[in-house]
């Protein structure tokens, strides 16, 4: 078990997901539908992403939004 919530749980109901991250339909009760795009792998930060990995994820939460809008 680790100490990332993200890596040892869902984060919510998953609505896609693919090898790389998942979307998930997080349960913030303030934020009724709020989605969170969540890398399949943990790291701290998006800055320790390789750059095709980073615009990757990048590119998943803007398709998020264009979907949700």
């Amino acid at each position: 078990m680790s100490d990332c919530a993200l890596c040892d749980a869902p984060g919510g109901r998953v609505v896609w997901r693919d090898d790389f991250c998942r979307v998930v339909l997080a349960d913030e009760p303030d934020y009724p539908g709020f989605l969170r795009v969540i890398l399949n792998r943990h790291v701290r930060e998006m800055t320790d992403l390789v750059p095709a990995d980073r615009s990757r994820l990048m590119m998943m939460v803007c398709k998020t939004e264009q979907v949700v809008r």
